[in-house]
């Protein structure tokens, strides 16, 4: 695919994670919190109430825990685990958040096979070092016919080229690596939160199949 094609031209991941490091000391009081974030994860929660309540979920690209916080006030009695590949943002969310947060990517989930109902992922996927691994990692911890809801940027490429992210996957890139994973989409929507603000975000909701093997 185009996408994996270009991947070897981003910023090694050492980069990436080295920002959101440095960020992380500010970064619960940016004032993208209230106007980007936090609206982006109702839009999560929205989309994720198709799979009923859950019993442990599973934020991908946690950062500080802000969306596993306010997780824990829609869901109390859910087990809340995050993973994030930034120290940094490790250690201020384990101040802030009452969850299990590791330090690790997506491409190397610590968790059991089988161990989450739900799967949340948010602006985070453009950033994953390899995304396929990832979503078969996803797909791993998923019980059969858990949930999986992702909402990331799209856009064309020289967007992505210019604020130094890997390239976005469209709706139908999105659809065959994520049948490739063993997850079935559902349901994909584009959300534009301020008309003036670029990239576009495009959530995909998807289930783990019945056994997590591939669609193709």
């Amino acid at each position: 695919m185009a996408w994996e094609q270009t991947a070897s031209s981003q910023p090694p991941v050492d980069d990436d994670i080295a920002q959101f490091d440095r960020w992380s000391k500010r970064y619960e009081r940016s004032k993208w919190q209230w106007l980007h974030f936090d609206r982006v994860h109702r839009h999560a929660f929205k989309l994720a109430e198709r799979f009923g309540e859950p019993g442990a979920l599973l934020d991908v690209g946690c950062g500080s825990g802000r969306l596993l916080r306010a997780a824990r006030a829609r869901w109390p009695k859910a087990r809340l685990v995050g993973v994030d590949p930034s120290e940094g943002m490790i250690a201020a969310g384990r101040h802030l958040t009452r969850a299990e947060l590791h330090l690790a990517g997506a491409e190397a989930i610590p968790l059991p096979d089988g161990s989450i109902d739900l799967v949340v992922s948010t602006i985070a996927f453009h950033h994953w070092a390899d995304p396929a691994r990832g979503l078969r990692e996803i797909s791993r911890v998923l019980r059969p016919g858990g949930g999986f809801v992702l909402i990331d940027n799209i856009g064309p490429d020289w967007l992505a080229r210019y604020l130094k992210d890997r390239p976005y996957l469209s709706a139908d890139e999105r659809a065959a690596v994520w049948a490739a994973s063993g997850l079935r989409v559902l349901h994909q929507r584009r959300i534009v939160l301020l008309p003036v603000f670029l990239p576009v975000l495009l959530a995909t909701v998807s289930a783990r199949t019945a056994d997590g093997s591939s669609l193709d």
